[in-house]
């Protein structure tokens, strides 16, 4: 089986450790701009050099991009920022008859993913989008939870981010383009627009070493593809914070200008990217950040009926961003390789993923804490 693997940032490398000691691949392709830098990221890794090959590809020249997936069993695309790569990369998999599986996070580029979804299933291809921690985790644990009732009639999703644990230019620019504007959220069964980090302010009781957040609307899929996946819920919500939160105050500030630089901002050594300066002023804040621990956490609550009385179920977890978001993507790899994704489309992973199999898979890693409530209400 060939495995591609688009990017090499911190959750792809995560990604490729975890496809080659739980995922069975004996080869993987890591297709990225700079391939020398690549292979030096991944000298940490000691995995055998025979394993890993490493190729020149620039997504955003998509010439011939179909040709080269076509030698391919799956795609795993951890390409940043997402809102620059899906797309494409969707239609060059679909082109090619080829697997894919992403990391992709921004609401406005998932209305643009199913539109693909009729050429995905006329192809007989499963892209399986969104399969990281937020959205990927906390979706599978709402299918888990809604496995077991009868009715769903409310579903909220929650994460903090630490700024503790950044990530890399790509995840700034993600952050800045998707968090810093508008979201969509499910009320009365109707979707709404709302404002990030402004509306929808809840206080939530997080795993410790995180403990109790305000959290509030952001711009993440989860109220699209979770109200897809149950059109009979009332409520669908996705409700988040940074840790420490005047980093939501920064992501709302820096994506102002953006919106308002006309493509560039003018700098002491001249014109610069506006997107491009601000993701470095937030990833630079995010970086002197101390005294918040290191670690994420989601929360997942739904609430329903089993038989004829009310019932919450309420999963809670904690750990690092980097593997909570790459080992997801392996899994949802080696479970399309196995042909245990046996559906074809533009799928959220509420849609075609076994709950059961995908959390074993989780936790036999050790990398997190996950608990459960059921509280009859």
């Amino acid at each position: 089986m060939r495995t591609l693997m688009l990017g090499c940032g911190e959750m792809g490398r995560v990604a490729i450790a975890d496809l080659f000691l739980h995922g069975g691949c004996e080869h993987i392709v890591v297709g990225v701009r700079k391939p020398e830098q690549a292979k030096a990221k991944l000298s940490w890794s000691g995995l055998s050099k025979q394993k890993l090959e490493f190729c020149a590809l620039d997504l955003n020249n998509p010439n011939g991009l179909a040709d080269f997936f076509s030698g391919f069993d799956v795609v795993v695309n951890c390409a940043g920022p997402n809102y620059k790569y899906e797309i494409t990369v969707a239609e060059a998999a679909i082109a090619a008859h080829v697997n894919v599986v992403d990391l992709n996070d921004d609401y406005e580029t998932t209305l643009r993913l199913y539109e693909l979804d009729q050429a995905a299933k006329d192809a007989g291809v499963a892209v399986v989008m969104g399969l990281g921690a937020s959205p990927g985790v906390n979706n599978i644990l709402v299918r888990a939870a809604a496995n077991e009732l009868d009715e769903v009639d409310e579903i909220h999703t929650s994460w903090i981010m630490s700024a503790a644990d950044p990530g890399g230019m790509a995840l700034s620019q993600h952050l800045l383009f998707s968090l810093s504007g508008p979201a969509l959220t499910v009320q009365d069964r109707r979707m709404i627009e709302v404002q990030s980090f402004r509306d929808g302010k809840e206080r939530i009781e997080f795993l410790k070493p995180v403990g109790p957040m305000d959290v509030y609307h952001v711009g993440h899929p989860e109220p699209i593809t979770l109200s897809r996946a149950f059109p009979e819920a009332r409520t669908v919500d996705d409700k988040a914070s940074f840790n420490p939160p005047f980093i939501n105050e920064l992501i709302l500030r820096l994506g102002e200008m953006v919106r308002h630089a006309n493509g560039t901002v003018n700098t002491s050594t001249g014109p610069v990217e506006a997107m491009d300066y601000a993701a470095a002023q937030l990833l630079q804040a995010c970086k002197r950040v101390a005294g918040v621990p290191r670690d994420g956490a989601l929360r997942v609550e739904v609430k329903g009926k089993k038989g004829r009385n009310d019932l919450r179920i309420i999963y809670s977890a904690i750990g690092r961003i980097t593997n909570g978001t790459g080992i997801p993507a392996a899994i949802g790899a080696k479970m399309l390789l196995d042909g245990k994704i046996v559906k074809t489309g533009i799928l959220a992973p509420e849609d075609c993923i076994d709950p059961e199999d995908f959390l074993e898979e989780m936790l036999n890693r050790g990398i997190g804490d996950l608990e459960e409530e059921r509280i009859p209400c």
